[in-house]
């Protein structure tokens, strides 16, 4: 991320019994660096204590998001 290489995102939506989804793709090159917000770090008793990572932040992809299924 702090290189500013993004790849594809695939969103899978699904209900509980799976009988109903839809799948949706963003492109790389539509992604920006403010759609990534940063997590708290895990627990120190936490596998990989103190790892961040990130929630996705879609309120403004708005459109760029292309339903495929």
């Amino acid at each position: 991320m702090q290189a500013g290489i993004y790849f594809p995102l695939f969103l899978v939506l699904a209900t509980k019994d799976l009988a109903s989804y839809a799948i949706y793709y963003l492109a790389a090159d539509l992604q920006q660096p403010g759609m990534f917000l940063p997590r708290k770090p895990l627990s120190e008793t936490a596998r990989r204590a103190g790892w961040t990572g990130f929630h996705y932040d879609l309120r403004h992809v708005g459109s760029s998001l292309v339903r495929l299924v």
